[in-house]
Parts: structure tokens; sequence; C-alpha cells
């Protein structure tokens, strides 16, 4: 749910088909975009230049005709799909010019039309051009078959230079639109991009949202250099390697055949876990003529020296009005905790984020000086003003990168900077890492992100030191939700149900649902959509009636909300009796897991408390004839609940408590975490019994 700073997102190449649940756009991999940001992107490529003359195509690229025999051989053996992708190659070579080791890759992919809807579709291909993989040439084609035989190739296709990100970007998506498609036309796009930054050598991955009949990632270099290879994710015998020698050059090669659609899953952070991928780095090189190594990404340590370089030369002057604010905002402060929770405080409230992917700004902060000026910034900013103020209040704070959860990777076995995108401010503080981060409006001095939760954050202190942090899990006893209901039969209607509920929030439900009032929903109409969601009990006939809500900007940051609500048909009748389900909350019942090909564990934001009480009047004239046993379940230590109902002959009274201990269900426990869950399910059918005396 939150916004991070656009670090270097190398969309490299993608051909895609967009499916509801799309892929992640995410670092230095070939992704796939979500149906909103498809349709923001294509609204926004009307006010945008149409592509470069430079970009444009390419008369030396004209291929040949596609193999007629091929085609009608896959367009049986895929039938049932969409489209295929008969062919997808990149090649990524590092070569000796100008007297540097240089990087640029190609690609090509082919992709053949099956399904009567296909030309509709799976009509448009997206290519990613920015800083880190600018784009140098562009050739697309359609073949289109003819009723006698061969193709009319067309290259009559709409190309927008478009806004690749949220803020201020530089980054572009380039759309090729084709029209006139039919079933069984043949795609060939291809493309050039350079690698300006050796330490950001493009990942890699066979999968798709079409199958993939071949797929080949070449890499290329000179034997004078020492490239390392990782490869992660699932399925990872899909990717058959080779090596050969060369011509003074080493080609490796990542062969992939008949590679299925790629699966989408629910509760998995991105698709990084799902799918298998290559991580390219180049550890050393020795140029020509030279005697010495080239360190590289060796380590974590020559990942700092590297990377270093960026920060070395931020906040170097002292600016006097950041040292009057500092002294103002601490002023009366004795300890440093106080000093540096003052500052955090200030950020938070007084700069804006902005998200920037603009050349080196994707990834290097700007000075502290600029960021109070504009009061804005993206997280890297946010970062550069914190350690800044925090150094002039006498503090000991660094840059510290991070990659959120959707990265699943570390820095021992992948030593690369392409698994961070994010940074936040490391303080140092009694022997205690305290990470601060501005771009969470609400989130209280000395909490994470829960998207950070443990990951590995890479201090970075100086050219030669650093330290590897892993951010700390919140227990679940510190994210608290109590949620009260009261209810009574109405009055005016005894098949209806009418009440009023309370709930406290506490921990990170709390400090999630501040930073979404703070930037996604001030407006009074959408505020009462979230309300009404939050407070949604019993059935679809819910109605909210009034709320009030209390978001506290200080301590803790605790919400209090309390509601009135009808439910219509909430009471069940059957002569003398009245039928009430009291279970208006069903928690847990989503995790139930649908194990059906799925190759990741069940992932969940945080671990948690959820304490649900209510509260039924009991009306006048009745009597309690059947009452719910009381139940407990669990998973292991993974997670429990219980549930106890209570009769004092007035009111009935429900309590149930559940409790997350856990980030993660493994796939081991698939089946015994769907059997506690199916057995939950059957309390929640329990209702209640009342006769008229």
């Amino acid at each position: 749910m939150y916004f991070c700073c656009i670090f270097p997102c190398f969309l490299l190449f993608r051909i895609n088909h967009v499916t509801e649940q799309a892929w992640l756009v995410i670092l230095l991999i070939r992704e796939f975009m979500t149906p909103v940001s498809i349709k923001k992107m294509l609204l926004l490529a009307q006010r945008f230049a149409v592509l470069p003359a430079a970009l444009l195509l390419s008369t030396s690229l004209r291929a040949q005709e596609p193999d007629t025999a091929v085609l009608n051989r896959a367009m049986v053996k895929y039938a049932n799909q969409n489209s295929v992708i008969l062919n997808y190659e990149r090649k990524l070579v590092l070569k000796f010019e100008d007297g540097e080791l240089m990087a640029e890759s190609k690609t090509k992919i082919e992709r053949l039309l099956v399904a009567d809807l296909s030309p509709s579709t799976s009509n448009q291909d997206y290519v990613y051009d920015g800083y880190m993989a600018s784009l140098s040439q562009l050739d697309a084609s359609a073949y289109i078959p003819q009723k006698t035989g061969g193709f009319k190739q067309t290259k009559k296709y709409a190309t927008y230079v478009t806004g690749a990100g949220d803020g201020i970007s530089d980054a572009k998506y380039l759309v090729t639109s084709f029209t006139g498609l039919t079933k069984g036309s043949f795609i060939r796009v291809t493309a050039s991009q350079d690698h300006p930054e050796l330490t950001y050598l493009p990942l890699y991955t066979p999968y798709n949202n079409y199958p993939v009949a071949h797929s080949v990632f070449e890499v290329v270099v000179p034997t004078w250099v020492d490239i390392k290879f990782v490869v992660k994710g699932e399925n990872t015998n899909l990717i058959k390697q080779t090596r050969e020698e060369k011509n003074g050059n080493i080609i490796y090669r990542f062969i992939s055949d008949n590679v299925p659609v790629g699966k989408h899953f629910n509760n998995v952070p991105s698709s990084l876990y799902t799918v298998p991928v290559v991580i390219s780095y180049i550890s050393s090189y020795r140029l020509p003529g030279t005697t010495k190594d080239s360190l590289m990404l060796s380590d974590p340590e020559h990942l700092n020296r590297k990377e270093y370089k960026f920060i070395r030369g931020i906040n170097v002057k002292q600016d006097t009005n950041i040292s009057k604010l500092v002294a103002q905002i601490t002023k009366g402060d004795v300890t440093k905790r106080a000093k540096a929770e003052h500052l955090y405080n200030w950020v938070q409230k007084n700069i804006h984020y902005v998200g920037f992917e603009a050349g080196l700004g994707g990834w290097v902060p700007r000075e502290a000086d600029t960021v109070l000026k504009k009061k804005y910034g993206d997280c890297k900013d946010m970062s550069s003003l914190l350690m800044q103020m925090g150094r002039m209040a006498g503090l000991e704070t660094y840059f510290a990168s991070i990659g959120t959860t959707i990265i699943p990777f570390n820095f021992e076995e992948t030593p690369i900077p392409g698994i961070c995108n994010h940074m936040i401010c490391a303080l140092k503080l009694d022997n205690e890492w305290i990470f601060m981060d501005g771009t969470h409006p609400n989130l209280p001095f000395g909490a994470n992100r829960d998207d950070i939760q443990g990951k590995e954050a890479f201090i970075a202190m100086d050219d030669n030191h650093h330290k590897i942090v892993t951010i700390p899990t919140q227990p679940a006893e510190q994210n608290v939700t109590i949620d009260s209901t009261f209810i009574h039969i109405s009055d005016r209607n005894d098949g209806n149900l009418e009440g009023r509920v309370s709930q406290h929030l506490k921990g990170y439900a709390a400090w999630n649902l501040g930073y979404s009032f703070y930037y996604l929903t001030k407006d009074k109409e959408e505020r009462e959509k979230v309300v009404n969601k939050l407070t949604m009990r019993g059935s679809n006939k819910y109605e909210l009636d009034s709320y009030n809500l209390n978001i506290s900007d200080t301590g803790s940051k605790s919400i209090t909300m309390n509601a009135k609500f009808n439910i219509e048909g909430g009471v069940g009748k059957l002569g003398k009796d009245y039928i009430v389900n009291m279970n208006l909350l069903h928690h847990f019942e989503d995790d139930y897991i649908d194990t059906t090909e799925r190759k990741a564990a069940w992932y969940h934001e945080y671990k948690y408390i959820q304490k649900e009480v209510v509260v039924f009047e009991i009306p006048q004239g009745c009597k309690v004839t059947y009452l719910p046993k009381n139940a407990t379940g669990k998973l292991n230590d993974l997670w429990n609940y219980s549930i106890t109902y209570k009769n004092d002959g007035k009111k009935i009274t429900l309590i149930k408590e559940y409790k997350l201990n856990t980030i993660a269900v493994g796939r081991s426990m698939f089946a015994e975490n769907n059997k506690a869950i199916q057995e939950l399910e059957k309390q929640y059918k329990e209702s209640v019994v009342l006769t008229a005396k």
C-alpha cells in the first residue's frame, strides 16, 4: 500500500497480456503492469509526444517472414491459450570499448496470436526506457496471414512516450499498438538497450503471462571478466545452463523450453517468490593492458565501496537554515532519543512525499538543504534531511538502503544494489539501531513499516565500513485490534438488527489506516467508504448510519472508531423462535488456501491479535433455548483462536480472540491450515436461538 521512492525500476523488455492479477513492476526484471497502471499509461499517452525519430523502425532489422509450418503446429499445440511466445531471446554483452568495460543488451520476442479474441486483447507490447536501461533501437512488425497464403507485413502502429511512474520521472514506456490483426497473426519485437552502470545488470526470467515455447538468456563477456550468476525462485530446474569459450569471450546460456504460463498466487509479496530468476553481477575484471583487478560486487564489502561513491559528497556543507531549525525543534530536549524523535516527527509532518526517477535521481539522495527548501522529496531525500538534521543535533545517523518484502534476496548471496528499492535513515542510539522512515506519515518513532520487517538494512558508514542489520519483526502483542459490538432486535422491525460498534486499533492496523487517510482518502465520501468497509458486519445488508473517528498523531498513534448501524434481515424467525447468528465477523476465514499448483508460502503483512466482543440484548419475553458451545482451535504455534459464549439472563456475550503469530504459512502446513479453517467455519454457522415465552 505504500508509495516508495522510485529506485531504478528497470523494466528491460516486456511483451505481455494484462490480467486481473498483473505481475509487479520491480527492479531490474521484465515484469507486468497492473490494469490500473495500463489504463493510466494509455490515458497519459494522449498528452505526450510520439516516439523520437532516433528510435523509429530500422530497415536493417527487417526479418524474414515466419515459417507457416511452425505457426500451424503451434496453433494446434497451444489451442487453449490466448497467445504463445514462440521465441524469447535476450543477449547481454559486456565488451571493451574506448578504454572501458561497457554493457548492452538486445532482445527479441516473437509471439503468435492463437485465440479468436487475442487480436483485441493481446495487440499491445511495452518496452521500458530509462537511465539504467536506455533504449537505443526498437523495431516492431506484425505479420497478418492472408487467405491466399503468405503474410501481410505491417508496421503501422501507434507508439507513445509516457511517464513510467508516479511523481517526477524521465523514465518511459514505449507502447506499440497494432491494428488490423487477426487470429494467427505473428508479432516480432526487437530492442537494444544500453546499461551505463555495470553494478546494475538486468535480471532474467523465462516466465510470462503467456506460455513460452523457447527462451534463451545469453551473456557474453571477455575472458578477463569474472561474472557471477545466482538462480533463485521456484522451478529453477526449467533453466538449463551452458558455458562456452570462443574468440576471447565466455558465453553463458540459460535455456528454457516449454515454459508454462506464469501462475499468480494470492498472498505473495511478488512474483519473484514464484518464478525462476537469473541474477547476474560482475565480481571483478582486469582491463587489457593493466595489472590490477577492478573489484566490483564480489561481496557486501565491495558493494559498499561501489555504492558509497553516490552518497560520499552528500551534505558535506553545513546549512545555517537547517542548524537553526534543528535547534528550534530540539530546544529543551535532554536526551538524544528525545531529539531524534522530535526531528523525525517534524520531517513526517512537514516534508511531502514525491517519487523521483530522473537519471541518477532514481537512487542518489538530494542535498538536505534542497529538500528543506522544496518541502518535498522521496525516501532518499527524506533520509538525507533526517541524517543531516540528526548529525547537527549530535546524533549518529547514516543512510541505509533496504529491499522491501517484494524482493526476496539477501546481500550475502546477491551483493548487488538492485535488491534495494527503498532508503531510510539509520540511527545508532545506545548500541541500538533505530530506523527513521519519513515516507510513512503515521509511523511512530522507533517503529518500522510492515513491508520491511525481517529485511536486511544495508547501513553505509563510510567507504570502508558498513553494517547489515535485520529489521525486527513486530510481535503480535503490539498489533492489537479490539472490536466491540452491541446489538438488539429492532423495535421497528423484529427481523432487523440494530447496534453500535466501537473499534480500537493499535499497531500496524492503526498506522496503515492513518496512512491511507493521510494520502488516499481525504475526501469525505472516500473516508466513509473506508469506514463502511471496516465496520461492516453480518451481511451485505449492513447499513452504516453514522460514525466518528479519532486518529491520534502522538504516542502510539492509535485509532478509535465508533459507528451506528442496522442489518436488514439480521434476525431469522421460525414460529416463536428467533435465530440470531452473533458471528458478525468471520476472521481467518479468508486464509483458506487453494493448494492447486501453489508454489509459494501463504504470506501475511504482519502478526496481530484480534479481540472481538459481541453483546446481544435479550428481548423481554424471550428466553435462550440454544446457546452454541465454546470452541478453540489452532495451527501449531502459527495461529489460534478461542470462542466463548456467556448468558446472564439479560444479555448474551460472545467473546472471540484470534492470534496470528507468523508472517508466512509454509507449504508443508497447508493441509493442516485448511483443516483448522474448516473447523472454524463450522463455528461461524452456529446461531443463538431465542423462544418467546
